[in-house]
């Protein structure tokens, strides 16, 4: 690691006057359920653990040049984690640990860990394999600081990977990231047996390699005079944003990161995406420009020009001088994304290329977008020529590439890893909803909530046949820097989720479990802490859960962390601290509103305070029932979500809405006697932009026996209107005269579909719902 320098540890004067190392004596031992999870564990209790002391060795075989560099990773490993620095050597003996390779295991770049008080042996079917049996052993040790002897327990680990493509993308065209800073990254990626860095090296708003064919890409496209301070804000800083990194600088990236067993994937995004290589050679677009390099985030409808041969020539040039650069790396990534024809339509060469080459309209893909297939297929064979393949994003099956050349990064959503693996492509999962951690939308997920999204998430469809899952070869999260331009925040955004995509990548989907992932995550977040990262802290704050008890609208209320952190809180408002009330296990309110403030205390570092407020009316705690089936994706815990006494929050992905398309809503609520009312009101979220829309109208039913509803009143509401802004709660009321009833019928009615000023005008909508009152 590279973040947190190896420390000094102190050494003892003895009474002879000479200097020794201090030597601890206590012992701790560690666990080997590390993340992520290994296929096979088996530890045995009775037996005595491997201590790593000064006079440890590593061992590795003579003349096998990467099993040593190995050898010195795991040492700097066990230096950094214990305190403890071990030896390095060929020869085997007592209180060694031996690297070693064994054929004889079956599963690509497998390992099997045996531990013994005397020795621990790794041997790997490949030397990536030895590569993770050593991280194993880099997480399964105590951190100690120094101040006692780090052990492994004794045992057997039998470990291989789900998924042999398991990757990380780092977008550096948006901003900038320096060299060193690169190389941290890459450390965090070999802690989570992560094996490709997904590089993608240009954009609209900067061009970030070295091309010496083509010096204006870096002289000129690489920087931008200013940036957009915030989304459709208008605004800018006006801080110019530059640099690039050499070729140079690129093969050392290439080496850092082969030293820890990761293949580095560069990306050129074309043709779409290149305002930067634009601004530089006008040339290389449809009207010549001028093109400027982009100041604002989105989608550009200037592109490079697709018939013309200079362009396509240019495409040729930059991919060959990449193969340079990058020459064991399986495939270049050409993009494919978000490439506008507007210009194209227009476009007098295009249209000539179009004619040359036969193209017609059809039902399926237009014949711009045939022109575009044609144009990356030429670039592919120049790939290929260099023994190379093609990986593009799933928008180019727009255009029905050949399944045998192109590999598909499947990331506008499950749907599309679907449909790719069905046209017989090879298929990385990484799509927006779960696994792009930079995403605005799922990043207010806080907590538990946006590691568990990640970590249910499961890349091979059960609407594939286990032919087609064969198609599925990876799993890769994504970071796009538009709003990230600091350590800071992409940290937040990688870590913790990176663990739990891990377990998508590495761990066996049969034994996936949530609440044992969350167990062995706090020492992951330790060794994130040592390493002087900063992942999110929001996992650490409490989680307060209120459910009914089923009488007279008693609520129990569980105070939760993941990893059962001592919890302190109160009921009346004030701060809680440790002097406060302790929780020990779930206790009751009784029908009144109440304030519930709660943080956790670990070691004297404390939480952020977690505030919720049950708000008391007829409905809150009572039993309901639905009528309407809530959509299979956002059901979370079910009606009960409406009448909990809790506000939603700002994310309908959060578990505190839930979420009905292309149906109303209906529901009873049994207010457990007959009471007397004249309000009720429905509380909506509202993201036009995600195809979420509001009530267009509202009917209350009453009932003596909940049988026989009689109509009390009805509302219309005006459907949303063009220019409505996103991620909106709001509240829909309607009120009438007093009446009475024991259960209460509501009907939300949904936008029937989105309107013709969207989009999608015709697609059905989804309703999002929090909390319903009675008063």
């Amino acid at each position: 690691m590279t973040k947190n320098r190896l420390k000094t540890w102190a050494i003892c004067l003895l009474a002879g006057g000479g200097l020794a190392a201090c030597a601890p004596s206590e012992v701790q031992t560690g666990d080997l359920n590390v993340i992520p999870q290994p296929q096979e564990v088996i530890t045995t209790a009775e037996a005595a653990p491997f201590v790593i002391r000064s006079s440890t060795s590593i061992c590795y075989p003579e003349g096998n040049a990467k099993l040593e560099r190995t050898a010195h990773l795991l040492a700097s490993y066990i230096k950094e984690v214990t305190g403890t620095e071990v030896k390095i050597g060929t020869k085997a003996g007592n209180n060694c640990i031996v690297l070693g390779l064994n054929p004889a295991i079956a599963q690509k770049d497998g390992y099997e860990l045996n531990i013994t008080a005397d020795q621990v042996t790794i041997n790997g079917s490949t030397e990536a394999g030895v590569f993770y049996g050593t991280q194993t052993i880099h997480k399964a040790l105590p951190i100690t600081g120094g101040k006692a002897l780090g052990s492994l327990p004794a045992g057997t680990v039998k470990d291989f990977p789900q998924y042999g493509y398991r990757g990380f993308m780092i977008d550096v065209g948006r901003h900038y990231f320096p060299v060193a800073y690169l190389k941290e990254l890459i450390d965090v990626m070999a802690l989570h047996n992560i094996n490709y860095f997904h590089w993608h090296l240009t954009e609209d708003q900067g061009w970030r390699i070295e091309i010496k064919k083509y010096p204006k890409l870096t002289e000129i496209g690489s920087v931008r005079k200013e940036t957009i301070t915030a989304p459709g804000s208008g605004k800018f800083d006006g801080t110019p944003v530059s640099g690039f990194y050499t070729q140079e600088e690129a093969k050392e990236i290439v080496a850092y990161a082969a030293e820890r067993f990761i293949t580095v994937i560069p990306e050129i995004d074309m043709p779409g995406h290149m305002l930067a290589a634009l601004a530089s050679y006008p040339e290389l677009g449809c009207t010549g420009g001028p093109y400027e390099v982009a100041t604002k985030f989105g989608v550009f409808k200037e592109v490079l020009c697709g018939g013309n041969e200079k362009t396509l020539q240019f495409a040729k040039d930059v991919v060959n001088e990449l193969m340079d650069i990058f020459p064991d790396a399986p495939y270049i990534h050409i993009g494919g994304d978000e490439c506008p024809k507007a210009e194209w339509k227009k476009c007098p060469k295009c249209q000539a290329k179009i004619r040359e080459l036969g193209l017609r309209d059809t039902k399926e893909h237009s014949k711009e977008n045939q022109l575009q297939v044609y144009f990356m297929g030429e670039v592919e064979k120049e790939i290929a020529k260099r023994g190379k393949k093609m990986l593009a994003w799933d928008e180019i099956l727009e255009g029905n590439p050949d399944p045998k050349t192109t590999t598909i990064a499947a990331w506008t959503g499950v749907s599309a890893s679907i449909k790719a693996a069905q046209l017989g492509h090879q298929t990385i999962v990484c799509p927006i909803s779960h696994l792009y951690f930079s995403n605005p939308g799922y990043n207010r997920l806080k907590g538990v909530s946006s590691v568990e999204r990640v970590y249910n998430f499961e890349p091979a469809s059960d609407k594939l046949t286990p032919e087609e899952k064969k198609n599925i070869i990876g799993v890769q999260g994504c970071i796009w820097t538009e709003w990230t331009k600091d350590s800071l925040k992409m940290e937040w955004q990688m870590m913790p989720r990176i663990a739990a995509l891990s377990e998508l990548q590495w761990s066996n989907p049969a034994n996936k479990n949530l609440d044992g992932f969350l167990k062995r995550l706090r020492h992951q977040l330790d060794l994130y802490t040592l390493y002087g990262f900063h992942y999110k802290e929001d996992i650490e704050d409490v989680v307060i859960e209120a459910t009914p008890t089923g009488k007279e609208g008693e609520a129990v209320i569980a105070l939760k962390t993941f990893d059962n952190a001592p919890v302190y809180y109160t009921l009346d408002g004030t701060e809680p601290t440790e002097t406060s009330l302790t929780y020990t296990q779930p206790f009751t309110i009784e029908g009144k509103t109440t304030t519930i403030k709660a943080k956790a205390i670990r070691n004297g570092r404390e939480s952020h305070i977690t505030e919720s407020t049950i708000e008391y009316n007829l409905a809150t705690m009572r039993p309901i029932t639905l009528k309407s089936t809530p959509d299979a994706g956002y059901t979370y815990k079910g009606a009960q979500t409406l009448v909990d006494g809790l506000t939603g929050d700002d994310n309908y992905r959060s578990g505190r809405y839930i979420g009905f398309y292309g149906q109303n809503f209906d529901a009873v609520i049994d207010l457990q006697e007959e009471r007397e009312f004249s309000s009720v009101s429905i509380g909506t979220y509202l993201v036009p932009g995600d195809y979420i829309f509001g009530l267009t109208g509202i009917e209350v039913y009453g009932s003596e026996d909940g049988q026989k509803f009689r109509k009390i009143a009805s509302k219309a509401i005006p459907t949303l209107e063009k220019g409505s802004k996103n991620n909106v709660l709001t509240r829909n009321d309607i009120t009438f005269d007093k009446t009475k009833a024991r259960y209460v019928r509501i009907v939300g009615k949904n936008t029937p579909v989105l309107p013709q000023w969207h989009p999608g005008a015709g697609r059905k909508t989804f309703l999002f719902l929090d909390e319903i009152t009675i008063n």
